[in-house]
């Protein structure tokens, strides 16, 4: 078994002139498929790709009523370090820091980072993992929020994997995974999870692979410090997973199967789930310079900045990709999601569950026009309807970024 990974250290700047709100509004720019990076079968991949420096402005608030406008401002670096140390034992690190600047909105300025560490082992020719660590601070999401106000979530996480191959074809795969966050300003909120997961899989010739996957996961919901109401819950998986490659012209990840979330406190506004559940993702390659991806999922998601101990998110998206040249890429986006709010203890009983509609659709453009110097550009345009007063909004957001790898 091997483990592959890239070693790479990035500088880079960037300018947004109208950027939606809550850092979710930089993915345009920040997850372009660049040749270089080895998308395309067409183009071998090298050694750079950005992660770091950037400058953006853009919307600060997405509403209903009242809309705000902002600039702002993202200055921050990235540095990653990737070596074998002994053996086939990899230490990798990873850290991220960021300044946000808002040109009106002063009290949201803030400092946002991330820090990871991964040790990739593997004992013999049967045996590998990781152990991984991580911490991240950043703003909470403003379109959850609606609020002008700094508002921290700090997440850390530590995790366990292991894969053995009893034979050839047949291969055990088990993790152990914790995870912590809280919010520390407006409305302090914590929650936390902690999953164990048991996989057998069958590993074809081509390394295509098929198996069972039992998930279990044992968590406190989002909940304000101080509130009244236990959400506490347990939530069980079992699902057929596999991957898939036919060739270079077909990928295939997905998995399908039934979740139940069952709480220690169930009540006439926080429920129970019990359901099917998946995640699929598809990507064709009709030709060697052209990605068309697809993706469909169905899942009860917690979340820190939602005033829900759950809610059921679904959602289909289609991301074309075309590489026109070694340099320059197009890439679109199309994202239809719905997001049911299945409970929240501190309501009142006969309360309306939230139920929301997302659409989103982007267009964006890369080119690389030297070695290390990569230009970009975005365009997004965005709604929610939701049956709450309040909630609905459209956005537009347009995006440049300038970057400099190494």
């Amino acid at each position: 078994m091997k483990n592959l990974q890239r070693r790479v250290t990035v500088i880079a700047a960037a300018l947004s002139l109208t950027a939606a709100p809550s850092a979710r509004a930089f993915e345009a720019i920040d997850t372009i498929g660049w040749p270089s990076h080895g998308v395309f079968p067409a183009y071998p991949a090298d050694e750079t790709r950005p992660t770091g420096i950037l400058l953006e402005a853009g919307v600060v608030l997405r509403a209903e009523t009242n809309p705000q406008a902002d600039t702002i401002t993202r200055v921050g670096g990235a540095v990653r370090y990737d070596q074998r140390i002994v053996g086939r034992q990899r230490l990798r690190l990873d850290a991220r820091g960021d300044y946000y600047k808002y040109a009106h909105s002063t009290n949201l300025d803030h400092g946002a980072y991330a820090l990871a560490g991964d040790w990739l082992w593997e004992a013999g020719n049967s045996l590998a993992g990781t152990l991984t660590a991580g911490y991240v601070q950043r703003q909470a999401a403003l379109s959850e929020t609606q609020a002008d106000r700094l508002d921290l979530v700090k997440s850390a996480t530590v995790a366990g994997t292991a894969a053995y191959l009893i034979t050839p074809r047949l291969r055990l795969r088990g993790g152990l995974a914790g995870l912590k966050e809280e919010r520390t300003q407006a409305v302090k909120t914590e929650s936390n999870a902690a999953t164990g997961t048991a996989a057998v899989e069958y590993v074809s010739p081509l390394l295509n692979t098929v198996g069972v996957e039992y998930r279990d996961t044992h968590g406190e919901a989002p909940l304000a410090v101080g509130a009244t109401g236990d959400t506490d819950y347990v939530e069980q998986e079992l699902a057929v997973v596999a991957t898939y490659a036919l060739g270079a012209q077909l990928r295939f990840a997905g998995r399908l199967g039934y979740t139940s979330r069952d709480y220690d406190q169930e009540n006439a506004t926080q429920h129970n789930f019990a359901g099917p559940t998946g995640r699929m993702r598809l990507e064709w390659l009709p030709g060697y310079k052209t990605v068309l991806g697809f993706d469909a999922y169905r899942e009860p998601r917690s979340v820190i900045e939602v005033n829900a101990s759950h809610m059921i998110v679904s959602g289909v998206s289609f991301g074309p990709r075309w590489a026109v040249t070694n340099k320059v890429v197009l890439e679109a986006l199309l994202v239809r999601e719905r997001r049911v709010f299945d409970g929240d203890p501190a309501l009142a009983a006969g309360t309306i569950r939230r139920d929301e509609l997302i659409h989103l659709a982007r267009i964006s453009v890369g080119w690389e026009p030297a070695r290390f110097w990569q230009l970009s550009a975005a365009f997004d345009h965005g709604e929610r309807e939701s049956n709450v007063v309040g909630r609905d909004y459209q956005f537009n957001a347009v995006m440049g970024n300038i970057a400099y790898a190494w």
